[in-house]
Protein backbone atom coordinates (compact mmCIF):
# COMPACT_ATOMS: atom_id res chain seq x y z
CA UNK A 1 0.00 0.00 0.00
CA UNK A 2 2.90 2.41 0.96
CA UNK A 3 3.31 2.74 -2.88
CA UNK A 4 0.74 3.68 -4.19
CA UNK A 5 0.54 7.47 -5.29
CA UNK A 6 -3.03 8.79 -6.35
CA UNK A 7 -4.08 12.08 -7.22
CA UNK A 8 -8.05 12.38 -7.61
CA UNK A 9 -7.55 13.22 -10.95
CA UNK A 10 -5.31 10.41 -12.01
CA UNK A 11 -7.88 7.99 -10.02
CA UNK A 12 -10.99 9.06 -11.44
CA UNK A 13 -9.74 9.18 -15.03
CA UNK A 14 -9.28 5.55 -15.23
CA UNK A 15 -12.73 5.11 -14.38
CA UNK A 16 -14.06 7.31 -17.48
CA UNK A 17 -12.11 5.31 -20.03
CA UNK A 18 -15.02 4.23 -21.81
CA UNK A 19 -16.86 3.45 -24.58
CA UNK A 20 -18.78 6.63 -26.31
CA UNK A 21 -21.19 5.09 -28.10
CA UNK A 22 -24.60 3.87 -27.05
CA UNK A 23 -27.37 2.07 -28.36
CA UNK A 24 -31.36 2.57 -27.68
CA UNK A 25 -33.47 -0.42 -27.48
CA UNK A 26 -34.71 -1.27 -31.05
CA UNK A 27 -38.21 -3.20 -29.31
CA UNK A 28 -40.91 -1.09 -28.12
CA UNK A 29 -42.92 -2.17 -25.22
CA UNK A 30 -45.84 -4.91 -25.87
CA UNK A 31 -48.57 -3.24 -24.31
CA UNK A 32 -50.51 -6.39 -24.03
CA UNK A 33 -47.11 -7.85 -22.54
CA UNK A 34 -47.77 -6.62 -19.32
CA UNK A 35 -45.20 -6.57 -16.10
CA UNK A 36 -47.26 -9.71 -14.57
CA UNK A 37 -45.54 -12.86 -13.69
CA UNK A 38 -42.14 -11.47 -13.79
CA UNK A 39 -40.37 -10.44 -10.68
CA UNK A 40 -36.67 -10.42 -11.19
CA UNK A 41 -33.80 -7.59 -11.07
CA UNK A 42 -32.20 -4.92 -12.73
CA UNK A 43 -28.61 -4.28 -12.53
CA UNK A 44 -26.48 -0.95 -13.90
CA UNK A 45 -23.59 -3.48 -15.03
CA UNK A 46 -20.01 -1.93 -15.59
CA UNK A 47 -18.50 -4.41 -18.24
CA UNK A 48 -15.36 -4.42 -20.02
CA UNK A 49 -14.38 -4.61 -23.44
CA UNK A 50 -10.65 -4.73 -23.93
CA UNK A 51 -8.88 -2.33 -22.57
CA UNK A 52 -12.54 -0.05 -22.69
CA UNK A 53 -14.87 0.06 -19.93
CA UNK A 54 -18.94 -0.05 -21.10
CA UNK A 55 -21.72 0.63 -18.91
CA UNK A 56 -25.35 -1.38 -19.72
CA UNK A 57 -28.34 -1.18 -17.84
CA UNK A 58 -29.42 -5.03 -17.55
CA UNK A 59 -32.48 -6.62 -16.46
CA UNK A 60 -32.15 -10.60 -14.75
CA UNK A 61 -33.80 -13.46 -13.17
CA UNK A 62 -31.45 -14.57 -10.50
CA UNK A 63 -28.57 -12.75 -8.31
CA UNK A 64 -27.23 -16.09 -6.80
CA UNK A 65 -26.79 -18.81 -9.28
CA UNK A 66 -25.23 -18.46 -13.67
CA UNK A 67 -23.75 -15.22 -15.18
CA UNK A 68 -24.72 -11.48 -15.25
CA UNK A 69 -24.20 -10.26 -18.83
CA UNK A 70 -24.57 -8.18 -21.35
CA UNK A 71 -23.99 -10.23 -23.69
CA UNK A 72 -26.55 -10.47 -26.73
CA UNK A 73 -28.76 -8.09 -23.77
CA UNK A 74 -29.13 -5.05 -21.83
CA UNK A 75 -28.96 -1.32 -23.03
CA UNK A 76 -25.44 0.45 -23.24
CA UNK A 77 -25.45 3.55 -21.63
CA UNK A 78 -23.36 6.62 -23.50
CA UNK A 79 -20.98 7.11 -21.23
CA UNK A 80 -19.95 5.87 -17.70
CA UNK A 81 -22.82 6.13 -15.23
CA UNK A 82 -24.27 5.19 -11.81
CA UNK A 83 -28.35 4.41 -10.54
CA UNK A 84 -31.26 4.90 -8.78
CA UNK A 85 -34.48 4.03 -8.54
CA UNK A 86 -37.85 4.83 -7.64
CA UNK A 87 -41.30 2.23 -8.26
CA UNK A 88 -40.77 0.52 -11.03
CA UNK A 89 -38.69 3.95 -12.84
CA UNK A 90 -34.82 2.83 -13.35
CA UNK A 91 -32.88 5.86 -13.96
CA UNK A 92 -29.32 5.71 -14.97
CA UNK A 93 -27.42 8.86 -14.41
CA UNK A 94 -24.53 10.02 -16.81
CA UNK A 95 -21.35 11.17 -15.17
CA UNK A 96 -19.67 12.31 -18.48
CA UNK A 97 -22.48 12.89 -20.14
CA UNK A 98 -25.33 14.87 -18.52
CA UNK A 99 -28.54 12.71 -19.33
CA UNK A 100 -30.70 11.43 -16.93
CA UNK A 101 -32.26 8.41 -18.97
CA UNK A 102 -35.49 6.63 -16.98
CA UNK A 103 -36.20 2.96 -17.73
CA UNK A 104 -39.01 0.75 -17.06
CA UNK A 105 -39.80 -2.90 -17.58
CA UNK A 106 -42.10 -4.97 -19.83
CA UNK A 107 -42.07 -8.89 -19.49
CA UNK A 108 -38.61 -8.82 -18.11
CA UNK A 109 -37.33 -6.55 -20.93
CA UNK A 110 -36.06 -2.62 -20.48
CA UNK A 111 -37.29 0.13 -22.35
CA UNK A 112 -36.68 3.04 -22.83
CA UNK A 113 -38.97 5.92 -20.86
CA UNK A 114 -37.82 9.08 -21.04
CA UNK A 115 -34.65 11.19 -19.96
CA UNK A 116 -33.35 14.85 -19.60
CA UNK A 117 -30.56 17.01 -19.47
CA UNK A 118 -28.87 18.23 -16.11
CA UNK A 119 -26.37 20.61 -15.09
CA UNK A 120 -25.30 18.71 -12.39
CA UNK A 121 -25.85 15.78 -10.38
CA UNK A 122 -23.31 14.63 -7.44
CA UNK A 123 -25.48 12.97 -4.43
CA UNK A 124 -29.21 11.33 -5.02
CA UNK A 125 -32.00 10.41 -1.97
CA UNK A 126 -35.07 9.50 -1.88
CA UNK A 127 -38.29 11.63 -1.51
CA UNK A 128 -41.96 10.56 -0.85
CA UNK A 129 -44.30 9.52 -3.92
CA UNK A 130 -42.13 8.97 -7.41
CA UNK A 131 -39.80 11.79 -6.68
CA UNK A 132 -36.02 11.84 -5.47
CA UNK A 133 -33.34 14.59 -4.65
CA UNK A 134 -30.96 15.15 -7.12
CA UNK A 135 -28.41 17.19 -5.84
CA UNK A 136 -25.87 19.39 -8.06
CA UNK A 137 -22.71 20.34 -5.89
CA UNK A 138 -20.38 23.54 -6.76
CA UNK A 139 -17.26 21.86 -8.78
CA UNK A 140 -14.32 23.27 -8.79
CA UNK A 141 -15.23 26.64 -6.89
CA UNK A 142 -16.53 29.91 -7.79
CA UNK A 143 -20.31 29.25 -7.01
CA UNK A 144 -20.92 27.96 -3.91
CA UNK A 145 -24.66 27.33 -4.22
CA UNK A 146 -26.12 23.96 -4.66
CA UNK A 147 -28.69 22.74 -6.90
CA UNK A 148 -31.64 20.93 -4.84
CA UNK A 149 -33.08 19.56 -7.35
CA UNK A 150 -36.82 17.14 -7.15
CA UNK A 151 -36.84 14.73 -9.87
CA UNK A 152 -40.11 12.86 -10.88
CA UNK A 153 -39.03 9.56 -11.45
CA UNK A 154 -42.27 8.40 -13.33
CA UNK A 155 -42.12 11.87 -16.04
CA UNK A 156 -38.28 12.04 -16.09
CA UNK A 157 -38.06 15.47 -15.12
CA UNK A 158 -37.26 18.29 -13.03
CA UNK A 159 -39.77 19.38 -10.82
CA UNK A 160 -38.41 21.90 -8.98
CA UNK A 161 -35.04 23.31 -8.23
CA UNK A 162 -33.79 25.56 -5.50
CA UNK A 163 -30.22 26.93 -5.33
CA UNK A 164 -28.48 27.12 -1.84
CA UNK A 165 -25.37 26.51 -0.05
CA UNK A 166 -25.51 23.68 2.13
CA UNK A 167 -23.77 25.96 4.24
CA UNK A 168 -23.38 29.61 4.40
CA UNK A 169 -19.53 29.18 4.56
CA UNK A 170 -16.18 27.44 5.57
CA UNK A 171 -12.63 29.00 5.83
CA UNK A 172 -9.51 28.03 6.36
CA UNK A 173 -5.97 29.79 6.57
CA UNK A 174 -3.29 27.88 4.20
CA UNK A 175 0.18 27.39 4.24
CA UNK A 176 0.65 31.13 2.47
CA UNK A 177 -1.82 32.47 5.34
CA UNK A 178 -4.06 32.85 3.01
CA UNK A 179 -7.92 32.98 3.49
CA UNK A 180 -9.33 30.18 1.27
CA UNK A 181 -13.24 29.50 0.95
CA UNK A 182 -14.31 26.10 0.73
CA UNK A 183 -17.24 24.38 -0.85
CA UNK A 184 -19.70 22.45 0.97
CA UNK A 185 -19.95 18.99 -0.91
CA UNK A 186 -23.07 16.89 -0.06
CA UNK A 187 -22.81 13.07 1.02
CA UNK A 188 -26.25 11.73 1.74
CA UNK A 189 -29.76 12.83 2.05
CA UNK A 190 -32.55 11.26 4.06
CA UNK A 191 -36.31 12.94 4.07
CA UNK A 192 -38.47 12.64 8.12
CA UNK A 193 -41.28 14.04 7.41
CA UNK A 194 -41.19 17.73 6.74
CA UNK A 195 -37.39 17.56 7.64
CA UNK A 196 -34.72 16.43 4.81
CA UNK A 197 -31.09 16.36 6.08
CA UNK A 198 -28.09 16.74 4.51
CA UNK A 199 -24.52 15.22 5.17
CA UNK A 200 -21.78 17.07 3.96
CA UNK A 201 -17.90 17.83 4.45
CA UNK A 202 -15.91 21.03 3.75
CA UNK A 203 -13.92 20.96 0.36
CA UNK A 204 -11.49 23.08 -1.72
CA UNK A 205 -13.17 22.60 -5.17
CA UNK A 206 -9.95 22.94 -7.09
CA UNK A 207 -7.13 21.52 -5.56
CA UNK A 208 -10.03 18.69 -3.74
CA UNK A 209 -8.03 19.53 -0.21
CA UNK A 210 -10.44 18.47 2.89
CA UNK A 211 -8.46 21.06 5.61
CA UNK A 212 -11.35 20.81 7.99
CA UNK A 213 -11.96 16.95 9.15
CA UNK A 214 -12.47 17.49 12.64
CA UNK A 215 -16.59 17.51 12.84
CA UNK A 216 -19.39 15.98 11.69
CA UNK A 217 -21.92 17.90 9.59
CA UNK A 218 -25.70 17.56 9.06
CA UNK A 219 -27.60 20.75 7.15
CA UNK A 220 -31.72 20.12 7.85
CA UNK A 221 -34.01 22.07 5.26
CA UNK A 222 -37.84 22.26 4.97
CA UNK A 223 -39.59 19.68 3.04
CA UNK A 224 -41.50 20.39 0.24
CA UNK A 225 -40.53 24.09 0.68
CA UNK A 226 -36.62 23.30 0.68
CA UNK A 227 -35.66 26.25 2.60
CA UNK A 228 -32.86 26.08 4.73
CA UNK A 229 -33.19 25.79 8.67
CA UNK A 230 -30.29 25.11 10.28
CA UNK A 231 -26.62 23.36 10.42
CA UNK A 232 -25.33 21.14 13.68
CA UNK A 233 -22.16 19.78 13.89
CA UNK A 234 -19.90 17.50 16.49
CA UNK A 235 -16.45 17.01 17.14
CA UNK A 236 -16.58 13.25 18.16
CA UNK A 237 -15.94 12.13 14.83
CA UNK A 238 -15.25 13.38 11.20
CA UNK A 239 -17.63 14.38 8.23
CA UNK A 240 -20.05 12.33 7.04
CA UNK A 241 -20.10 10.19 4.29
CA UNK A 242 -17.84 11.18 1.45
CA UNK A 243 -17.35 11.71 -2.36
CA UNK A 244 -19.61 9.61 -4.54
CA UNK A 245 -22.75 9.49 -2.93
CA UNK A 246 -21.43 6.86 -0.71
CA UNK A 247 -24.42 5.76 1.64
CA UNK A 248 -24.11 6.89 5.00
CA UNK A 249 -27.02 7.91 6.74
CA UNK A 250 -28.52 4.61 8.57
CA UNK A 251 -32.57 5.21 9.27
CA UNK A 252 -34.01 2.68 11.44
CA UNK A 253 -37.68 1.57 12.09
CA UNK A 254 -38.23 4.26 15.09
CA UNK A 255 -37.01 6.96 12.55
CA UNK A 256 -33.65 7.02 14.26
CA UNK A 257 -30.55 8.07 11.75
CA UNK A 258 -27.17 6.79 12.44
CA UNK A 259 -24.21 8.58 10.69
CA UNK A 260 -21.04 7.06 8.83
CA UNK A 261 -17.98 8.82 9.14
CA UNK A 262 -15.12 7.34 7.45
CA UNK A 263 -12.38 9.41 8.81
CA UNK A 264 -10.42 8.00 5.95
CA UNK A 265 -7.47 8.66 3.49
CA UNK A 266 -8.94 5.53 1.09
CA UNK A 267 -11.95 8.08 0.88
CA UNK A 268 -10.45 10.91 -0.49
CA UNK A 269 -9.66 13.00 2.74
CA UNK A 270 -6.43 14.90 2.61
CA UNK A 271 -6.51 14.87 6.37
CA UNK A 272 -7.47 12.55 8.94
CA UNK A 273 -7.69 13.60 12.98
CA UNK A 274 -10.26 11.97 14.46
CA UNK A 275 -11.34 7.88 14.74
CA UNK A 276 -13.91 6.37 12.49
CA UNK A 277 -17.35 5.64 14.02
CA UNK A 278 -21.29 6.18 14.38
CA UNK A 279 -23.19 9.02 15.76
CA UNK A 280 -26.75 9.07 16.19
CA UNK A 281 -29.55 11.62 15.42
CA UNK A 282 -32.84 10.85 17.25
CA UNK A 283 -35.80 10.32 15.51
CA UNK A 284 -37.56 14.42 14.49
CA UNK A 285 -33.95 16.01 16.37
CA UNK A 286 -32.11 18.68 14.74
CA UNK A 287 -28.96 17.80 17.33
CA UNK A 288 -26.95 14.72 17.53
CA UNK A 289 -27.46 12.81 20.37
CA UNK A 290 -24.58 13.22 22.84
CA UNK A 291 -25.17 10.12 24.65
CA UNK A 292 -24.19 8.39 21.49
CA UNK A 293 -21.36 7.40 20.09
CA UNK A 294 -20.03 4.33 18.70
CA UNK A 295 -16.34 4.96 18.25
CA UNK A 296 -15.56 2.21 15.60
CA UNK A 297 -12.53 2.42 15.12
CA UNK A 298 -10.71 2.42 18.90
CA UNK A 299 -13.29 -0.61 19.94
CA UNK A 300 -12.78 -2.80 17.25
CA UNK A 301 -9.74 -1.74 15.03
CA UNK A 302 -11.53 -0.67 11.71
CA UNK A 303 -12.77 2.01 9.91
CA UNK A 304 -16.24 2.00 8.51
CA UNK A 305 -16.51 3.23 5.04
CA UNK A 306 -20.30 3.84 3.91
CA UNK A 307 -23.22 1.33 5.41
CA UNK A 308 -26.83 -0.11 4.84
CA UNK A 309 -29.45 -0.62 7.19
CA UNK A 310 -30.96 -4.11 6.80
CA UNK A 311 -33.33 -4.11 9.43
CA UNK A 312 -33.49 -5.37 13.04
CA UNK A 313 -30.75 -2.58 14.64
CA UNK A 314 -28.09 -4.35 12.26
CA UNK A 315 -26.77 -2.54 9.22
CA UNK A 316 -24.70 -4.36 6.73
CA UNK A 317 -21.24 -2.23 6.23
CA UNK A 318 -18.06 -2.02 4.31
CA UNK A 319 -14.84 -1.41 6.31
CA UNK A 320 -11.30 -1.15 6.39
CA UNK A 321 -7.69 -1.52 7.87
CA UNK A 322 -6.62 1.31 10.21
CA UNK A 323 -2.98 -0.01 9.73
CA UNK A 324 -3.24 0.22 5.42
CA UNK A 325 -5.26 3.07 6.10
CA UNK A 326 -1.56 5.81 6.60
CA UNK A 327 -1.67 8.96 4.34
CA UNK A 328 -2.01 11.05 1.49
CA UNK A 329 0.15 8.24 -0.81
CA UNK A 330 -3.40 5.83 -0.50
CA UNK A 331 -5.88 8.38 -0.81
CA UNK A 332 -8.51 7.29 -2.80
CA UNK A 333 -7.33 3.68 -2.60
CA UNK A 334 -11.10 2.89 -1.52
CA UNK A 335 -12.72 4.15 -5.07
CA UNK A 336 -11.62 0.53 -7.07
CA UNK A 337 -8.11 0.24 -8.22
CA UNK A 338 -6.97 -1.42 -4.47
CA UNK A 339 -8.14 -4.48 -2.64
CA UNK A 340 -8.77 -2.61 0.93
CA UNK A 341 -12.30 -3.04 1.52
CA UNK A 342 -14.13 -5.97 4.02
CA UNK A 343 -17.55 -6.27 5.20
CA UNK A 344 -19.10 -6.22 8.46
CA UNK A 345 -22.34 -6.29 10.36
CA UNK A 346 -22.68 -3.50 12.98
CA UNK A 347 -25.51 -3.59 16.00
CA UNK A 348 -26.41 -0.41 15.83
CA UNK A 349 -27.83 -0.31 19.74
CA UNK A 350 -25.30 -2.78 21.13
CA UNK A 351 -22.55 -0.81 19.23
CA UNK A 352 -21.15 -4.59 18.54
CA UNK A 353 -18.47 -5.21 15.06
CA UNK A 354 -18.58 -9.14 13.48
CA UNK A 355 -16.62 -9.13 10.54
CA UNK A 356 -17.97 -11.68 7.29
CA UNK A 357 -15.46 -13.83 6.93
CA UNK A 358 -17.48 -15.24 3.43
CA UNK A 359 -16.25 -12.11 2.12
CA UNK A 360 -13.12 -11.26 0.79
CA UNK A 361 -11.02 -8.18 0.77
CA UNK A 362 -11.61 -6.57 -2.31
CA UNK A 363 -12.13 -3.19 -4.23
CA UNK A 364 -14.28 -0.51 -3.54
CA UNK A 365 -16.54 1.23 -5.74
CA UNK A 366 -18.14 4.82 -6.43
CA UNK A 367 -21.68 4.93 -4.86
CA UNK A 368 -21.61 1.42 -2.97
CA UNK A 369 -24.35 -0.25 -3.95
CA UNK A 370 -26.45 -2.43 -1.60
CA UNK A 371 -30.19 -4.46 -2.14
CA UNK A 372 -31.77 -4.77 0.83
CA UNK A 373 -34.57 -7.63 -0.04
CA UNK A 374 -36.37 -10.22 2.95
CA UNK A 375 -34.02 -9.34 5.30
CA UNK A 376 -30.83 -10.32 3.40
CA UNK A 377 -28.42 -7.79 1.89
CA UNK A 378 -27.03 -8.24 -1.97
CA UNK A 379 -23.85 -6.65 -2.90
CA UNK A 380 -21.20 -6.45 -6.07
CA UNK A 381 -17.75 -7.62 -4.87
CA UNK A 382 -14.83 -7.45 -7.29
CA UNK A 383 -11.07 -8.69 -6.45
CA UNK A 384 -8.44 -6.99 -8.24
CA UNK A 385 -5.98 -9.79 -7.07
CA UNK A 386 -8.25 -12.32 -9.16
CA UNK A 387 -10.25 -10.20 -11.90
CA UNK A 388 -13.00 -11.76 -10.35
CA UNK A 389 -16.13 -10.33 -9.52
CA UNK A 390 -19.41 -11.87 -7.92
CA UNK A 391 -23.01 -11.37 -5.95
CA UNK A 392 -22.77 -11.63 -2.71
CA UNK A 393 -25.90 -12.43 -0.13
CA UNK A 394 -24.97 -11.57 3.57
CA UNK A 395 -27.26 -12.40 6.49
CA UNK A 396 -27.35 -9.77 8.77
CA UNK A 397 -28.52 -12.51 12.09
CA UNK A 398 -25.45 -14.87 11.45
CA UNK A 399 -23.16 -12.32 9.87
CA UNK A 400 -22.19 -15.03 7.20
CA UNK A 401 -22.57 -14.68 3.39
CA UNK A 402 -22.95 -17.08 -0.22
CA UNK A 403 -21.71 -16.18 -3.36
CA UNK A 404 -23.83 -15.84 -5.59
CA UNK A 405 -23.72 -14.93 -9.57
CA UNK A 406 -20.69 -14.56 -11.44
CA UNK A 407 -20.56 -11.25 -12.74
CA UNK A 408 -19.30 -11.23 -16.24
CA UNK A 409 -17.21 -7.26 -16.17
CA UNK A 410 -16.11 -5.31 -13.56
CA UNK A 411 -19.03 -4.06 -11.38
CA UNK A 412 -22.46 -4.00 -10.84
CA UNK A 413 -22.85 -0.63 -10.33
CA UNK A 414 -26.44 -0.65 -9.22
CA UNK A 415 -28.92 -3.47 -8.02
CA UNK A 416 -32.58 -3.18 -7.76
CA UNK A 417 -35.51 -5.85 -7.30
CA UNK A 418 -38.46 -5.71 -9.70
CA UNK A 419 -41.55 -7.15 -8.43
Amino acid sequence: MKNIKLSVWALLSSFFILSTTSCEPNDEPDPDGGEEGWSGYVVGLRATEGDVSADYIVSVDDLMSGVITSEGQGIEQSGWSYYTAVGDNYLSIGYTLNECIGYKVDAGELYLNSKFVFERIDCVGPLEGDSFLAIGAPWGGGSYDCQLQVVDAGDVAITKTVKHPIYESYFYVDSLDEEVRLNAWPTSTHLAGDKLYVSFYPLHGTSWETPLVDKAYVTVYSYPGLEYIKTFEDDRTSPIGYYGGQPSLVTTESGDIYTISSSSYFAGFTHVSQPSGVLRIKAGATEFDQDYFFNVEEDYGYKIQNAVYAGGGKAVARISDPESDTGREVQWAGFGNFDVMEVAVIDLEARTLTRVSEIPVHAGQYQTPYLVEDGKVYMSIRQNETGKAYVYRIDPETATAERGAEIDGIELQGIFKHN
